[in-house]
């Protein structure tokens, strides 16, 4: 710009020059010829005019090639605006020049188009990292049923791939509900929420039919999976109907019981004992059952106290505390324990699993058998085990022995006491310490169960 200025400047002094000179040269020839009328003031007064009107035409061209200059940057600064460049700089300018208020208005709408480009930057910065980070699926559709954005999570709970962006949606989703919700959703132009079963899974969809901007409308798709949620609450409604139909058990031996006995029979010594007997074995069984709930009812947070235990004086205390039981059946209790080995343990978790593993290996086991617990630590994980020569479990009940409320087959062992919750217990203890359980089972050999709990 510059040099194309200097040009147009050399071009305006080279045309005044000569006009000068050409019209100096006719002045003296004319007064050669002898026109005295014509003087040297008069010669002076014409070449200072033509030099002046030389010098006003070349400021006001250099001036207007200065403005043309200015106007330029002006229209690429405002072409700017269209864009998303938020580094170009600001126009700078004398504040005497005529063009600064223009300059400075162009800078302010540039200033602000460049706060609404990073609000814009940072809202859809926040908007991918929520639709890629939210436990949602989540889709935004148009009005005319075109799928205009999808998260992964989406993706994978309709089982649809990329390339469904830009697609009608009945395209892409095979499910007739989900299609009818959509459907009402956009015809109806209202927010409609459903809990939807979606192949293994159930997903609480929620459509929301919200304006964009005015006149403008989307359909944006809420997906949460709620199937884990479902599958609790099922597990729970089921809990509660087996320790219902568990408690309701003893309680109504011990009540018929206790009335007989009110009606009269606690006349009869022999009938007095018997009935007595019976009531004391079933609130037993109704003592056992509420410790067994109570111990699941426990928080996550109670197995927090991490501290040396020695794991060989608990098993030892477990075999005597079931000694009699032991002794009846002539069982044979192995503690192979080093009495020095001690681990970095929440004591109360490793008590509950090692009894109720051990009084169900006693329970279980043949009359002369033998029951036997080890412990060791590996480079990441405390393991315990402890094997019978018991019953066994066959093939097809070891996938079930861990349910709550579920006995391996009662024909074999409907005279052995329990509640059904011990090895429940256990598996709910070792699921929340992040551990696992192993068994290994042989129906007429025994059984073996081995516990591997992370280190603390």
């Amino acid at each position: 710009m510059h040099t194309e200025l200097m040009q147009n400047a050399k071009k305006f002094v080279a045309f005044w020059f000569l006009y000068a000179v050409l019209i100096w040269l006719i002045l003296f020839v004319a007064s050669a010829l002898g026109d005295q009328v014509i003087s040297l003031k008069f010669h002076v007064l014409v070449l200072l005019s033509m030099f002046l009107s030389g010098a006003t035409t070349l400021a006001l061209d250099l001036q207007q090639q200065r403005r043309d200059a200015h106007m330029a940057i002006f229209i690429d600064k405002l072409r700017d605006l269209h864009t998303d460049n938020t580094r170009a700089g600001h126009i700078l300018m004398r504040p005497d020049d005529s063009l600064a208020p223009l300059a400075e208005a162009i800078n302010d709408v540039q200033r602000l188009n460049r706060d609404r480009i990073k609000l814009l930057q940072q809202q859809g910065s926040t908007l991918a990292a929520l639709m890629t980070n939210m436990p949602l699926g989540a889709l935004r559709i148009t009005p005319e049923r075109t799928i205009i954005q999808m998260n992964a999570q989406a993706q994978d709970m309709l089982a649809v791939d990329r390339d469904a962006l830009g697609r009608d949606y009945s395209d892409v989703i095979k499910h007739h509900r989900l299609i009818s919700l959509l459907e009402q959703a956009l015809k109806m132009e209202t927010q409609v929420r459903e809990l939807v079963k979606f192949d293994n899974r159930m997903l609480d969809v929620s459509l929301v039919y919200y304006e964009t901007r005015e006149r403008h409308h989307e359909l944006l798709v809420l997906l949460y999976d709620m199937t884990e949620v479902t599958q609790m609450q099922d597990m729970q409604s089921a809990f509660v109907a087996n320790a219902s139909h568990e408690l309701r058990t003893p309680l109504t031996a011990i009540a018929g019981f206790t009335e007989t006995l009110l009606a009269g029979a606690k006349d009869d010594p022999a009938a007095l004992d018997e009935f007595l007997h019976i009531i004391q074995s079933e609130t037993s069984r109704l003592l056992a059952l509420t410790e067994d709930i109570l111990a699941l009812a426990k928080s996550p947070e109670r197995l927090s106290k991490v501290a040396p235990v020695n794991v060989a004086n608990i098993a030892t205390e477990i075999f005597e505390a079931n000694k009699t039981a032991a002794d009846t059946l002539g069982l044979q209790l192995q503690n192979e324990i080093s009495p020095s080995f001690t681990v970095n343990q929440d004591e109360s978790v490793v008590r509950q699993i090692l009894t109720n593993l051990i009084v169900n290996a006693i329970k279980y086991n043949r009359p002369g058998g033998l029951v036997k617990v080890a412990a060791m630590v590996t480079a990441s994980e405390f393991v315990m085990a402890v094997k019978d020569t018991g019953l066994g479990i066959s093939s097809e009940e070891q996938s079930r022995i861990f349910e709550r409320f579920y006995r391996i087959d009662k024909s074999r062992n409907q005279a052995i006491p329990g509640t059904g919750l011990g090895l429940a217990i256990v598996q709910d203890l070792v699921s929340k310490s992040q551990g696992t359980i192993e068994l290994d089972s042989q129906v007429g050999v025994g059984s073996t169960i081995t516990v591997n709990l992370p280190l603390q």
